[in-house]
């Protein structure tokens, strides 16, 4: 593929936002200083925006084993075991 052929298939899409003027003025001039356009500068920045919020969710972090066995190995457990579990975590009772 050519890249004149793939940038043909790219589709952009228009918005209108509202932005206060003084924002923009600075959003103006740091594209100016950067040498880019503020329709890119405002796309770098929703970029970084979306890809921080994806690494700033919390996960739960849990330690296994979850249940303790004397027999690793060994613990048969049910759907419904699991859940009383994971219900203790999520309260903070680990026991």
């Amino acid at each position: 593929m050519t890249e004149s052929w793939f940038t043909s298939l790219l589709v952009f899409m228009k918005a209108t936002i509202e932005i206060d003027d003084e924002l923009y003025r600075r959003v103006k001039a740091a594209a100016a200083l950067r040498g880019r356009k503020v329709k890119d500068l405002v796309a770098e920045g929703l970029r970084t925006v979306l890809r921080s919020s994806h690494t700033g969710l919390r996960t739960r972090r849990i330690q296994l084993p979850i249940v303790k066995s004397k027999k690793p190995g060994t613990l048969r457990l049910s759907n419904e075991m699991i859940a009383e579990v994971e219900a203790r975590l999520d309260t903070g009772h680990e026991s």
